[in-house]
């Protein structure tokens, strides 16, 4: 039997420096120990929103993926994390 469980990812995207920040969700399939670089990925494939709108790809910073150069960071609930780190399955 597939695994139908899925994750909820909210972005907060800012389309141009002088533009109002607004809110996007997507949602994508769950996979054990994803961290939110992955989830990152998963959305960049297929930049469509929950409610089925086709936006812009997500942008993000990554290098090493081993929690060491930082190019990763950002904020995530509300705390910064790296996202090559922070594992799905642990975040509040």
């Amino acid at each position: 039997m597939a695994n139908s469980k899925t994750v909820i990812i909210k972005i907060k995207r800012q389309l141009t420096p002088d533009a109002k920040p607004l809110w996007e969700e997507f949602e994508i399939p769950y996979k054990p120990n994803m961290n939110v670089t992955s989830a990152l990925m998963e959305i960049a494939a297929s930049p469509v929103t929950r409610d089925g709108k086709k936006t812009t790809p997500v942008t993000y910073d990554s290098n090493c993926l081993e929690e060491v150069c930082g190019s990763c960071a950002m904020l995530i609930n509300g705390r910064a994390r790296m996202a090559c780190s922070a594992l799905l399955d642990k975040l509040d």
